[in-house]
This record gives structure tokens, sequence and C-alpha cells, in this order.
């Protein structure tokens, strides 16, 4: 599996470099990849589905399992460029409620400046 990987300002954005279904082994690779990135420190993550042309129950397994740590770590996953029958699946689920849902990058990465910046040395 082939990620491209672009940091901008706090942002990770990760993105298939070539078609993928989110699928068995595949998903399995990914997570372990993704749960690698944030264990490096990359804790607000957009993800590009542009390539991805379907995800099953383990894809959506792995999304959630990063969604979880970053949230636990004060973090952000936002997924943008679904595929329709990814969106599908998202709705079918209705996780389309608890994933941070953009149409694009460009939108993901916008929204990433709005974030508020916890201040240097305050308490959370």
């Amino acid at each position: 599996m082939d990620l491209s990987l672009r940091k901008i300002g706090q942002t990770l954005v990760v993105s298939f470099g070539d078609r993928v279904n989110l699928e068995g082994d595949t998903s399995l690779l990914f997570k372990e990849k993704l749960k690698s990135l944030i264990g490096d420190g990359h804790l607000h993550v957009i993800m590009d589905l542009s390539n991805v042309g379907f995800v099953d129950s383990q894809g959506l397994g792995a999304l959630i399992s990063c969604l979880k740590v970053l949230r636990q770590s004060e973090g952000s996953l936002t997924v943008t460029n679904l595929s329709e029958s990814v969106e599908a699946v998202l709705r079918i689920t209705r996780l389309i409620r608890v994933f941070d849902v953009l149409p694009t990058v460009e939108d993901a990465l916008a929204a990433a400046t709005r974030r508020p910046v916890p201040a240097v040395g305050s308490e959370a």
C-alpha cells in the first residue's frame, strides 16, 4: 500500500497513491501505518479517500480505531473526497455522524486553520 504524506502546518494529509479497497489485510496494514504516524506525534490528520473504492467492516474498524486514539490525544481525524460507495457505507452504518466528513482536502485544511490552538503552558 502506497501512502502519500504531506505536512501542512500542524496537520498531516494522508492519501493513497494507488487505487485501493480498504478491506482485509489492506485495512490492517493501513491501521498499523496510521497508528505509527500518530505515535510519531501527528495528532491532526486529514484522510483523503479519493483513491479508496470500497471500505468493509475491517476498514471501518481501522478508521474508528485511529479516530479513537486521536481523540484520546486531543487530536482530530477528518475524512475527505469520499466515493459514492464509501459514503454509502458511512451513511448505512451511521458513521457519517461520527467522523468529521468534508468534501475536499482544501475544505478540511480551512477548517483546521480555525481550530483553537492551546496556549503554551496552559492547563487542559
